[in-house]
């Protein structure tokens, strides 16, 4: 059995691997998971967030583009209302920031769950200016 079948299913330890590919940046694994494995990249894992939220979190860029490239929404909420481009605010991952915005990331009347608007939680001022022009 491959390392990652059953990757999709919740309550795997499978689902522990293939979020553990996506936070190191295993980007040949996430692909094979995603193009080989059946997962989902909308499906909440085990931790109620897509998986876009954990790269966005994380900072890696490589893995969500190729996830926002098969279909993962951009603007999903996790069970506390976080967004993938919030992730990368909160995380000062600039790129990612950048990435999640250039394809559509909303940000508009968008709320931390402490009621901050995006520009007020970003800390970086490099995410504060690109936030600022969106």
């Amino acid at each position: 059995m491959s390392l990652l079948a059953g990757a999709s299913e919740p309550g795997s330890g499978n689902t522990d691997r293939f979020i553990w590919a996506i936070k190191n940046g295993d980007l040949d694994t996430v692909r094979d998971s995603i193009e080989h494995k059946g997962v989902d990249v909308n499906r909440r894992l085990d931790d109620g967030r897509p998986p876009l939220h954990h790269a966005a979190d994380f900072g890696q860029v490589e893995v969500a583009r190729y996830l926002l490239l098969k279909g993962a929404d951009v603007n999903a909420e996790d069970q506390y209302g976080i967004t993938p481009v919030l992730a990368a605010i909160w995380e000062g991952h600039t790129d990612c920031v950048n990435l999640l915005l250039s394809k559509g990331a909303s940000i508009t009347d968008k709320k931390t769950p402490d009621g901050q608007s995006y520009l007020e939680a970003a800390e970086k001022p490099e995410i504060r200016a690109l936030l600022s022009v969106h």
